[in-house]
């Protein structure tokens, strides 16, 4: 089966997939350590699944919560549904954490070690038996709504980096953007808004949580861009590759990139070169670096972060004037 693959790419497929497994392990522990046991809603399915904890309410059968199942439930709907409606593509990216995701979460919701600690983080300082009225104080919810949302965008940014997706809303997402001209960024902040307001509809005494939840939805934006993206837009990369047909190719048919082929003289050998220059957006890079490494591994590859780039398939030009 793996005898088409060189050694470079099952390297990296596997450093690929582990990736995407502890990411998936880093959002769980975020979610259910720090969101859930405070009823914390700052969007994706465990949001949803705080909303029908609230109306199912505790049922032994299922162990005192159906958080986690309601999200593998939830989980596998929207997997087919992005199988379907989206893509083969990206169901394929998605299936790792579909499968991996829910467990994780229950491992997290139903160990009793960890169910310990989420209960003596939410609940740090309050004396007395804890009941479902417990006053949590603001401070407590605010610092799980901080950390969870470290933990979360941490999570969410390595499951990019292993060329992933978290699966869940992301399909949602994606199928807004395939099928209308609203932007995946657009796309998701109204979902996770929706959840939000929902949960502060819906459950009564709510409203407090609910805006922690924001907080923590923004810390994970944060996260995700300062782990995964950086703080910059874009990305140009010069590339000096006896295969750089091959790579232009990838770059127009798979990225939708166009490249700029440049002549040059090597410096050493006074050999004739061609330098492709590429010009692509931050949530390419993974993929673009993944296929060089995998196509010529001993291409001499630069990637120089870029401020701004206008022109088509980027920023508009806006008159100064």
């Amino acid at each position: 089966m793996f005898k088409k693959y060189s050694k470079v790419q099952i390297r990296n497929m596997i450093t690929k997939t582990l990736a995407i497994i502890l990411g998936n392990l880093v959002l769980a522990f975020g979610s259910a350590i720090f969101l859930i046991k405070l009823n914390i809603i700052s969007g994706g399915l465990s949001g949803i699944g705080i909303i029908f904890q609230h109306f199912i309410g505790d049922i032994g059968f299922f162990g005192g919560t159906v958080v986690d199942i309601i999200v593998f439930i939830l989980s596998w709907i929207l997997w087919l549904v992005g199988f379907f409606f989206v893509s083969k593509e990206f169901a394929f990216k998605t299936l790792i954490s579909t499968v991996v995701y829910p467990l994780f979460l229950a491992l997290f919701l139903r160990i009793n070690v960890f169910n310990d600690l989420a209960k003596m983080v939410s609940y740090y300082g309050v004396a007395g038996e804890i009941t479902a009225d417990t006053i949590v104080p603001i401070g407590n919810l605010l610092l799980c709504a901080i950390f969870g949302g470290v933990f979360v965008g941490t999570g969410v940014s390595l499951t990019f980096i292993g060329g992933g997706s978290t699966g869940g809303v992301d399909v949602l997402i994606a199928l807004v953007a395939k099928y209308t001209p609203v932007k995946e960024s657009t796309a998701s902040f109204a979902i996770d808004a929706t959840i939000v307001v929902l949960g502060m509809i819906l459950i009564p005494k709510n409203f407090v949580p609910a805006l922690c939840g924001i907080v923590s939805a923004f810390i994970t934006s944060i996260l995700i861009e300062f782990v995964y993206v950086g703080n910059q837009t874009s990305y140009q990369v010069d590339i000096i590759s006896d295969k750089w047909q091959e790579i232009s190719k990838f770059a127009q048919e798979k990225l939708e990139r166009g490249a700029t082929i440049i002549n040059a003289e090597g410096g050493y050998k006074g050999d004739d070169r061609v330098i492709l220059r590429i010009v692509f957006d931050k949530r390419q890079y993974q993929k673009l670096r993944t296929f060089i490494s995998e196509t010529d591994p001993k291409a001499f590859v630069t990637f120089t972060r870029t401020n701004a780039v206008y022109g088509e398939g980027f920023k508009r030009h806006i008159n100064q004037k």
